[in-house]
């Protein structure tokens, strides 16, 4: 889904129909071209509430426009990196395409002091209150995850130390249950965003035992679906595959 003024298309809502139609509750969006003249982040998800796609969408990540200070002052820097902030690390590419992560530091002082962003970074600012949202959103659907949250340290920055392995299970049942809408984004034309894309589909989109009336048996014929091809400039050809049996 491309981030601008007109979100939607008529394939767009004729794929919205088909969904509700058939009952496909998981759902996740990917704001994609974001390296594009007037894409806004910010305008999209206002966007999808305008549109009524979804009463709460969430923000799994969010995208960095330039890890140089400098540039944003030349309005449009492009994208650079992403801030997953539910495994709470940040993603770089370089000019070849190719992606490292990093652990991003739980306190504001290290944010704001580290080695990962220059000093004075715009993006940084953004973190804690993201965040925030995301938890606080999650946590209305989860007990657990709320009580995690009024058992946290009164300091402002003590969202930042829960980790994901508190934030996914419940995120997941969530998502299940279309409770929310995860939100991604990145550009896919150059590879920024498709990986967290395919780590999050497997982490909160229902496997067989979720939907299936009867669990396979282990020895089972093997059936599965092959729902994408792609092309990877070091492994070759891939074929993304569902397994059902077998």
């Amino acid at each position: 889904m491309r981030p601008g003024k007109t979100l939607w298309s008529t394939s767009q809502n004729a794929h919205l129909r088909l969904a509700c139609r058939y009952g496909v509750r998981s759902r996740l969006i990917f704001l994609n071209k974001l390296d594009r003249v007037g894409a806004s982040f910010s305008q999209s998800i206002a966007s999808l509430l305008t549109n009524r796609l979804h009463p709460r969408p969430v923000p799994l990540a969010l995208p960095i426009a330039s890890f140089d200070t400098q540039t944003y002052a030349h309005a449009e820097p492009g994208i650079q990196g992403l801030v997953d902030l539910v495994k709470w690390e940040v993603w770089k590419w370089n000019k070849d395409g190719e992606p490292t992560r990093h652990a991003l530091p739980t306190t504001l002082e290290e944010l704001e002091h580290g080695s990962i962003f220059p000093p004075a970074h715009p993006v940084v600012a953004e973190l804690l209150p993201a965040r925030t949202s995301l938890l606080e959103n999650i946590s209305m659907f989860s007990e657990e995850l709320m009580e995690t949250l009024l058992s946290l340290p009164s300091d402002s920055s003590a969202y930042l130390t829960v980790p994901a392995s508190k934030i996914l299970p419940p995120l997941r049942a969530a998502t299940l249950h279309s409770d929310l809408l995860p939100v991604l984004c990145g550009s896919a034309f150059k590879h920024i965003g498709s990986e967290l894309v395919m780590d999050y589909i497997g982490e909160l989109f229902p496997s067989p035992i979720d939907v299936a009336e009867a669990t396979p048996k282990p020895n089972a014929p093997l059936r599965m679906l092959a729902w994408k091809v792609a092309w990877d400039k070091r492994k070759g050809w891939m074929t993304f595959v569902r397994v059902y049996s077998g």
